[in-house]
């Protein structure tokens, strides 16, 4: 299964969020804040409604890119508001990769939407490194933050459904996703 020609590797990579990563720390609400999606509101509920109807199975891995994709972000949303990234493991990990690469590739966003997309995925994913890191023992709990255990507001949340919507509205045949073994959430 082809790819259409615009989803074609552009130059942003797995390194690109690897960057963000390595910044130096600051407070999740504050990123958020300061890249200006603090209170952000969902604009495509429906349409993200539709594509979890049509595109997402009740369990496992999406057959379309779109749907795997929103399944991907319900994943993330509902680990750190509902879990507190407990279980965060490689799969969430991947997850915020995947959905870089994804955004990227798409064609869909310019280079100050992609630096939005950019730093609200490294966010998600430094809080799950952080909150991994102290469920395994290696942050003493005297010494744990917990604004760095799970950003919990849903706006950063509606943000990543509505690009994946407007990936979708861009590209409104399905994309084929091909499943990954290695996945196992």
């Amino acid at each position: 299964m082809k790819l259409p020609a615009f989803f074609k590797k552009k130059e942003c990579k797995k390194e690109t969020l690897v960057a963000a990563e390595k910044e130096p720390w600051e407070n999740p609400y504050d990123t958020v804040r300061r890249m200006g999606i603090a209170g952000y509101q969902a604009r495509y509920f429906d349409q993200c409604k539709e594509i979890w109807k049509a595109k997402v199975p009740a369990s496992g891995q999406a057959d379309t890119l779109q749907g795997e994709m929103l399944r991907q972000v319900e994943k993330l949303c509902y680990e750190a508001c509902d879990n507190g990234n407990i279980n965060w493991d490689g799969d969430f990990a991947w997850f915020c990769d995947f959905l870089l690469e994804s955004f990227t590739n798409s064609g869909t966003f310019d280079s100050v939407y992609l630096e939005k997309l950019t730093a609200v995925l490294a966010v998600i994913k430094r809080c799950g490194e952080y909150a991994a890191d102290f469920n395994a023992g290696k942050i003493p709990e005297e010494q744990a933050e917990p604004d760095r255990m799970a950003y919990t507001e849903e706006d950063i949340y509606d943000f990543l459904r509505d690009s994946v919507a407007l990936v979708a509205q861009k590209n409104p045949q399905d994309i084929p996703y091909q499943k990954k073994d290695f996945i196992h959430r």
